[in-house]
């Protein structure tokens, strides 16, 4: 085994590779129409089924579930379970598709996504993390080469060390345990959406994203505005498409990602395959090819009972949400927002939904509200004398949409909740005061954008205000569920 000191910082290559990304959940959805499978070949079906299906050994310790996917019991009695979903999007032997072999000329995951799955499987959070994050790579090796730990972009784990090592820095990155992994290979997707007849689409206006064989980018899409349904070419064409789309980055991408994957959830939910043997067969033997995956999720029984377990899982209940990042200031990568990360990161880690229920809408009294929560930022005091109040308010303002600058210690205590602002911010005085129960408010001639919540004894909570042409959504921003019907 040789050791190389170290690999070019950032990316393994001086371009920005493309990316797709697989619905774990519509896999498992697929698989469950399995149950209904039957027949005199039923045995020869499932064996070739499940042979297709490569195993990827895992290292020693590195999941949290080393035992196979568990069987289905009454619902409640499931353990959470965290399954790593990585693309291998190599360039060799493809033909040229999505790349040059010569430029892309080792196996990429360009993007990473976590799926959450709760213990009574009525909900389930997928969250990506953007290739372009800068992290701490961990010493990793493929088994012939050992890489030393170094910074570098997130997609770097993969290329020195397959699904292993991602896991790896995802587990250091997050502080989340994985019980699972699964690898889809480059051309599996434009498979599974063709076995699937397409994938049914709104787009608010055409999508163009030529090829450009000099500069190695572009996808190829070419949609036009409206509803459609996505054959497997403009499909893959549709994740990947980033250069000449909105403002050309990764995590524009990431939002039409979301949109494409749960479609793709809804629609294997929705659709008939389970009246139709042959495409149902299609479909299975697609996806897997599509696949490989950690001794544990790799055979079709492992899959059928995790499929098993989701058949009450609604698309409403599939949240699809991008990690929350902050730019780096190279004007190439970002790091990930450790403060407005924390939320989602506890609902996956304690097993509760994500994003919080919101607390019921109410109109106050007086003129209708014109200022919304979104252009709102706030310093929050906490004068209760409790250590702490002052964090779990300042989460409760965000999941209204309101932005918190800061948290302090009041320098007294006071029996009263109080919101100060400056003359020429009355309008969000008056909403950030009707969003907070019982709270007084007074004019500071002293301060400038940024108000003032003093969070004090009478405290009680906070409650979603109705504000004038504004949307009464319940899903937070960046959050989109499988449910979606609006266009992209």
């Amino acid at each position: 085994m040789t050791t190389e000191p170290t690999a070019p910082a950032g990316a393994p290559t001086a371009r920005p590779r493309r990316r797709w990304r697989r619905p774990l959940i519509a896999v498992g959805v697929t698989f469950s129409l399995l149950l209904a499978a039957a027949g005199v070949g039923f045995f020869l079906v499932w064996r070739h089924l499940d042979s297709n299906i490569t195993t990827i050994q895992a290292d020693p310790g590195l999941l949290r579930s080393a035992s196979a996917a568990p069987s289905p019991t009454a619902q409640g009695d499931l353990p959470p379970m965290n399954i790593l979903v990585m693309g291998s999007d190599t360039r060799i032997g493809q033909g040229g598709e999505g790349g040059s072999a010569k430029v892309y000329s080792t196996a990429q995951s360009d993007v990473v996504m976590l799926v959450h799955l709760s213990g009574d499987r009525k909900h389930a959070i997928v969250m990506s993390i953007p290739r372009d994050t800068w992290v701490h790579v961990p010493s990793c090796s493929n088994g012939k080469t050992t890489y030393n730990a170094q910074d570098g972009k997130f997609n770097l784990a993969f290329t020195f060390g397959g699904p292993n090592c991602t896991v790896k820095l995802f587990e250091q990155v997050t502080g989340l345990p994985v019980d699972h992994f699964i690898v889809v290979d480059f051309n599996g997707v434009k498979d599974i959406i063709n076995a699937l007849g397409g994938v049914r689409l709104c787009l608010k206006a055409p999508l163009s994203d030529p090829v450009d064989l000099v500069k190695h980018e572009g996808s190829g899409l070419n949609l036009p505005a409206g509803n459609q349904v996505i054959m497997g070419e403009q499909g893959l064409a549709f994740l990947r498409a980033r250069h000449h789309i909105g403002d050309g980055s990764d995590l524009g991408r990431l939002d039409r990602q979301h949109e494409f994957l749960a479609a793709m959830v809804k629609q294997a939910q929705d659709s008939s395959l389970i009246t139709d043997p042959l495409r149902l067969y299609r479909v299975l033997d697609t996806t897997t090819k599509a696949i490989a995956a950690d001794k544990g999720l790799s055979n079709l029984g492992a899959l059928k009972n995790l499929a098993q377990s989701l058949t009450g899982l609604k698309p409403s209940q599939v949240t699809f949400k991008t990690i929350p990042w902050k730019d780096r200031g190279d004007r190439e990568n970002v790091l990930i927002d450790e403060a407005k990360a924390k939320p989602l990161l506890e609902a996956i880690a304690n097993d509760t939904p994500y994003p919080p229920p919101l607390p019921p809408l109410v109109t106050p009294p007086g003129a209708p509200l014109k200022t919304p929560p979104s252009s709102i930022t706030v310093k929050i005091l906490n004068a209760t004398g409790v250590p702490g109040r002052a964090k779990a308010v300042a989460a409760q303002l965000e999941a209204l949409g309101f932005t918190v600058s800061s948290v302090d210690t009041a320098p007294t205590v006071s029996a009263t909740t109080s919101v100060q602002y400056s003359p020429n911010r009355d309008e969000s005085g008056r909403t950030l005061t009707a969003s907070v129960v019982g709270a007084t408010s007074r004019v500071d001639n002293h301060l400038g954008s940024t108000l003032v919540l003093t969070v004090g004894t009478d405290y009680t909570g906070v409650v979603r205000v109705k504000v004038a042409g504004q949307p009464t959504s319940s899903t937070s921003t960046g959050t989109i569920t499988a449910d979606s019907t609006a266009c992209v």
